[in-house]
């Protein structure tokens, strides 16, 4: 059984600091357990396509989502791993994709086969704020997307109200708080391993 530990929320929300930040912390408490970092999108060719389709055709996105998702899992299989700490998962295909128009039920059934995350930290920030902090390194800047962060966020927090397993942090805080609030609430997780 895989047991991943997603981080999501709106770009610029500090998914991958907090990830990564985190993911140094349990390593050094857990050193007898095989937690693995890793992000999505994986493969450097659907990152290329999912690049050039931009946001244009929502339903080639969320396929290519779930094709890069397939085989990011398989490999993750053959790492034995006991947690996994994912930048972004399933619920970023949800949310994003949905803030485009495609039906969520059908995003779901394209995401069914996949694993569901046993915790998910929400990084939750106004879309103002992210898009300061976003504004000179986004990879997949596009101009509808941005636009989008309001509608993006708000269906993440109806995620976090329909599922269980999503937890909600304010990513305003200094980064020091989040990061040991965050790392709270996964190391009391890793202890019910």
């Amino acid at each position: 059984m895989l047991r991943i530990i997603s981080f999501e929320g709106i770009d610029g929300s500090g998914k991958t600091t907090v990830a990564n930040m985190v993911y140094q912390r349990l390593k050094n408490r857990f050193s007898g357990k095989n937690i693995v970092l890793t992000k999505e999108p994986f493969t450097n060719e659907i990152t290329s396509l999912i690049e050039k389709s931009g946001w244009e055709d929502p339903i080639a996105l969320t396929l290519l989502f779930a094709a890069d998702r397939a085989y990011h899992l398989r490999e993750l299989i053959n790492q034995n791993p006991d947690v996994i700490l994912m930048d972004r998962y399933i619920y970023s295909s949800i949310a994003y994709q949905s803030a485009l128009g495609i039906e969520e039920n059908w995003i779901e059934t394209v995401n069914s086969k996949f694993p569901k995350p046993v915790l998910t930290i929400l990084l939750d920030i106004s879309p103002n704020k992210a898009l300061q902090r976003i504004q000179k390194n986004d990879k997949f800047n596009f101009k509808e997307k941005i636009e989008s962060l309001t509608i993006v966020r708000e269906k993440y927090l109806e995620l976090a109200r329909k599922e269980k397993n999503i937890v909600i942090v304010n990513a305003e805080k200094s980064l020091n708080d989040v990061v040991e609030e965050v790392y709270s609430i996964i190391y009391s997780y890793l202890l019910t391993l």
